[in-house]
């Protein structure tokens, strides 16, 4: 699976839904993604730029967010 080159991803305000479609497309798909294709993506979200520029403990609360969905 090729992976994008890392880079800040930007999105205005209209395409949040977008955003967060996708989103809840990978966490659907999950269980069936390649590990170094989770590993990517979740290196990729503790990363992403978004409105709420601090949130603490990101690393837990994304992996809890997948664990919910499991």
């Amino acid at each position: 699976m090729a992976f994008v080159e890392d880079k800040s991803f930007k999105y205005p305000a209209e395409d949040e839904c977008l955003v967060r479609r996708l989103g809840s497309g990978v966490i659907a798909a999950w269980p069936g993604l390649p590990p170094e294709a989770r590993a990517k993506i979740m290196e990729q979200a503790q990363v992403a730029w978004d409105r709420e520029h601090f949130v603490s403990k990101l690393p837990a609360k994304l992996e809890a967010i997948i664990k919910r969905r499991g």
